[in-house]
């Protein structure tokens, strides 16, 4: 009897929710709390950017640089500070602070609750493959329903 071997490379029909997690969002937690979190991840984001040789000052200088106004080091120390509540980031200087450091899956972080799935490269691609399959399928179901309800014969011009 031939011995089974398992694909280890093909992934698991069945396995698709632990790659696309299906949420919902939540009930919102105070502003303080995402305000902690997303400094939190900030920090870590900048930790992750100085493993790769880039610094805060290299940060701040690429912020500023994307945004086209001043960014200090200093900012992004508030920004990073769980101790200082005053000191949120806004949407776009979030969106540059992301690219400055290259650290993507803070959108992860930034959009948590919000019942989405955040889908980046190939995988957007075949989410989108997959979207197009679906509504092919249904053009074909109504094809298939009006070709039902078609009379076999076709009567041309004024004969009957």
């Amino acid at each position: 009897m031939a011995k089974r071997i398992r694909d280890e490379q093909t992934l698991d029909l069945f396995e698709h929710k632990h790659l696309f997690p299906v949420e919902t969002p939540r009930e919102l937690g105070s502003a303080l709390d995402f305000n902690s979190t997303l400094s939190r991840a900030m920090s870590r984001a900048l930790d992750e950017a100085r493993e790769h040789g880039r610094d805060r000052y290299d940060v701040a200088a690429r912020m500023s640089e994307i945004l086209g106004q001043e960014v200090s080091k200093g900012m992004l120390d508030a920004y990073t500070s769980t101790a200082r509540d005053t000191h949120t980031i806004s949407a776009v200087r979030f969106k540059a602070f992301v690219r400055a450091t290259g650290c993507l899956w803070l959108w992860k972080v930034y959009l948590d609750g919000e019942g989405l799935t955040l889908l980046m490269g190939e995988e957007a691609l075949h989410a989108q493959a997959s979207l197009a399959e679906k509504r092919a399928k249904a053009l074909l179901d109504e094809a298939r329903q009006l070709r039902a309800r078609a009379p076999l014969e076709i009567s041309r011009g004024g004969r009957r």
